[in-house]
């Protein structure tokens, strides 16, 4: 039987003890927002989320979704279960109060909100996902027609959303997508294509899905910059007439739209989450945000989606090393090398193994990393929207830096975990009793969403690491310098700031070598773009443990932070020596990869 007790205790150090989450959000709008109230959330979405997501998991994965006739009925509880989220407000905890929403800070949402809803149950944790992305562009950039109309139905999850990019012929390449926008009088667009691998495209869930379109309108320039947005209701009011929404009763939504929904994909994982052909045929849509400049738009949604998967595969790490651990104190095989452990028993547990410990620790590090850089990155996703541009500018500059690190690292490591520990478990792992196999084919689709893990390297090292003549960088290595710096005459702390400062001093000089040859010889960069972003991604996670460990000495005698301090020498002599391999091939070059042709292929 699968377990998960959501790491509530981890949070709670993070947030209060290592970033001083509270406070670093005063000023932007969260005056009555407090520990306890963030407390209060955290454990009540991790209980909800155990009860009422959990068991339902199992039951999505073996039974599937069913698809007949164009229309997409979900698996047993499913529709229950998500209802129950909606009524109990927890859809809608990061939306304006003016919409139905808590107003509570984005960091509850975006970290552990999308971490235990993964954990649970990675099927249903995308619905909600969407419709908070839509909702944000929706509300910051859509007429006051559409945010009064749509808003609050979309944050509370009663309407459902989605973002349509990929068409058959045009993945990462949009600006060849076909899809048509031709404007009507009354202000409305006609909105026409194909697009395919759209995630909750259609389902019985909700009484609307709400599509953010992109396509193409006249007069736009080639390529990207010729793309706008739209807004595509599956269902038009049944009053509507022509021209604004405004005025309407939200309850009426009942006129086809020209939505259709022509195939769901069969997948290795995710079985209960549809992913979708959607056809428009000249479906109303209107327009949201400047004519032409859609995927800017887009792109913020797709940056807070990327982000969620990068959530993805912390979640289902955690989950599958809580399972991984749980069994291999239990499962007995063979003796302790240094002496028989339990005389009484025939064999003793296998977490006496070196090996079983190597694999499970490795496992717990990352995961507890990575939920460390993930708060960090959660806190910055509120300081961007403060008034000071002391604050906001270095936030805005390192969500950009973290972005596809985050998303390419944590799913990386994801895969990695959920593999590791169906190894721990042996025959068992692998059988689909014990649960690990399904967090194993569920997360594998993190390294491909929101672009691949490939094209987050090549948008850190071609884009990010240069952007604003390396701001964004700077703004990283203020901290750290200061950090370094602070820690040094501290005996207590060499273990840690000593391979922090290598690591950041290697990372400074591969960043000069990938900008200096990258700006003549983009096949270099490109060669090394995935090694860096993983180099990269090492140097923060190694940050983050000498932040952890320097707040655990203080309490060292405690076992929470003797764990603690225990995880940051573990991460440290284990894990991070693989920035030595990862350098020397990024500077190898692109001759190791081009020198094939394809004959020799």
């Amino acid at each position: 039987m699968v377990i998960w007790n959501p790491p509530d205790r981890d949070y709670d150090f993070l947030f209060n003890e290592v970033f001083d989450a509270i406070p670093s959000i005063e000023g932007l709008g969260f005056d009555e927002f407090d520990k306890e109230s963030l407390s209060l959330l955290i454990e009540g979405w991790g209980t909800h989320s155990r009860e009422v997501w959990l068991p339902i998991n199992k039951i999505g994965d073996n039974e599937g979704l069913i698809f007949e006739d164009g229309k997409i009925t979900m698996p047993r509880g499913f529709k229950e279960a998500y209802l129950r989220g909606v009524e109990e407000g927890w859809f809608a905890t990061s939306c304006k109060p003016e919409h139905g929403g808590m107003g509570a800070p984005l960091f509850f949402q975006s970290v552990p909100w999308s971490e235990y809803g993964t954990s649970s149950c990675m099927a249903l944790s995308v619905f909600p996902a969407l419709s908070t992305g839509v909702y944000d562009v929706l509300s910051k950039h859509g007429s006051r027609d559409l945010v009064d109309y749509y808003a609050a139905n979309l944050a509370s999850g009663l309407w459902s959303g989605t973002m349509c990019l990929t068409e058959p012929h045009a993945g990462t390449d949009l600006g060849i997508i076909s899809s048509r926008a031709v404007p009507e009088n009354d202000g409305s667009y006609r909105i026409s294509g194909t697009k395919i691998f759209i995630t909750a495209g259609e389902h019985d869930m909700t009484e609307n899905i709400l599509h953010l379109v992109l396509a193409k309108a006249p007069g736009g320039p080639e390529g990207t910059k010729g793309i706008s947005l739209f807004l595509v209701p599956k269902y038009l009011p049944s009053e509507w007439d022509g021209g604004a929404v405004s005025g309407l009763s939200k309850d009426l939504d009942s006129v086809e739209n020209g939505v259709s929904c022509s195939g769901s994909e069969e997948k290795m994982g995710l079985h209960a989450s549809p992913t979708c052909v959607m056809n428009f045929e000249e479906s109303v849509g209107w327009l949201v945000g400047p004519l032409h400049r859609g995927m800017p738009l887009m792109f913020e949604m797709m940056n807070r989606e990327r982000l969620a998967t990068a959530m993805m595969g912390l979640g289902l790490g955690e989950i599958s090393y809580q399972n991984a651990l749980s069994w291999a104190k239990e499962r007995r095989q063979g003796r302790d090398l240094t002496g028989i452990r339990d005389p009484n028993e025939s064999a003793d547990p296998i977490l006496v193994h070196p090996d079983v410990r190597r694999m499970l620790l490795e496992a717990k590090v990352n995961n507890e990393g990575c939920r460390a850089l993930a708060t960090w990155t959660g806190i910055l996703l509120d300081q961007m929207n403060s008034d000071d541009p002391d604050v906001s500018e270095p936030a805005k500059g390192l969500v950009a830096l973290f972005t596809p690190i985050a998303k390419a690292h944590f799913t990386d490591l994801g895969c990695q975990t959920a593999d590791t520990c169906m190894q721990v478990m042996g025959g068992a792992g692998y059988c689909s009793e014990y649960g690990v196999e399904q967090f194993y084919r569920d997360v594998r689709i993190s390294k491909i969403w929101e672009g691949t893990n490939g094209i987050q390297a090549l948008d850190l090292a071609g884009r990010k690491i240069t952007q604003d003549f390396g701001k964004n960088l700077r703004y990283l290595m203020w901290p750290l310098s200061e950090f370094i710096e602070n820690n040094k005459e501290d005996p207590d702390m060499d273990e840690f700031n000593k391979p922090l400062y290598q690591g950041v001093k290697g990372l400074q000089q591969l960043t000069l070598l990938m900008v200096s040859q990258g700006s003549t010889n983009p096949l270099f960069l490109a060669s090394g773009a995935t090694d860096y972003c993983r180099y990269f991604g090492n140097v923060l996670l190694a940050y983050m443990w000498a932040k952890m460990a320097k707040v655990s000495l203080a309490r060292r005698g405690e076992t929470f932070y003797d764990s603690k301090l225990a995880s940051a020498r573990f991460f440290f002599s284990r894990i991070f020596p693989e920035t030595t391999s990862l350098a020397a091939k990024i500077q190898s070059g692109q001759a190791p990869l081009m020198e094939f042709t394809e004959e020799m292929l």
